[in-house]
């Protein structure tokens, strides 16, 4: 598989390395051939999965890194997302029910809807991995039909 790293950073886990990390990426959608409004999507999806992390992984104690990486891969783009918090179980972060009025929670709803296809699945080394995908380029039969 050929694959052309576009972007890779580590960020402590704060709600601070948010806006910096959403620039960051931007900026690596723009050289990869994004659409403008499918990289304000996907800069959502990817803000949400990082404050997912603060949040929720690292229980929003200011402590701990994760490490963002992007790539192209055959005509689409793949975001990883690697903690070193507590193992999380995949299960249990699934996209929330949308008939329940309350605030707040749809950040894997969002991500479910943007993205291609995204797996979570806990390291054997400790800390957690989110691989997120979605296509920016049409195929080449689909160009021409």
């Amino acid at each position: 598989m050929s694959a052309r790293l576009l972007l890779q950073l580590r960020l402590p886990a704060r709600p601070e390395s948010l806006k910096p990390m959403r620039d960051a990426v931007c900026a690596a959608m723009t050289r990869a051939g994004a659409a403008p409004a499918l990289r304000e999507r996907l800069k959502l999806a990817i803000d949400e999965a990082a404050a997912n992390i603060i949040r929720h992984a690292y229980g929003n104690c200011g402590e701990g890194e994760f490490v963002i990486a992007m790539r192209v891969v055959r005509g689409s783009l793949r975001f990883t997302l690697r903690d070193h918090a507590p193992a999380v179980d995949p299960a249990r972060v699934q996209p929330r029910d949308l008939s329940e009025c309350r605030p707040g929670g749809l950040g894997i709803n969002f991500i479910d809807q943007t993205m291609d296809s995204w797996r979570l699945r806990p390291l054997r080394r400790g800390g957690n991995m989110l691989v997120m995908r979605k296509r920016i380029r049409a195929r080449p039969e689909e160009e021409n039909a």
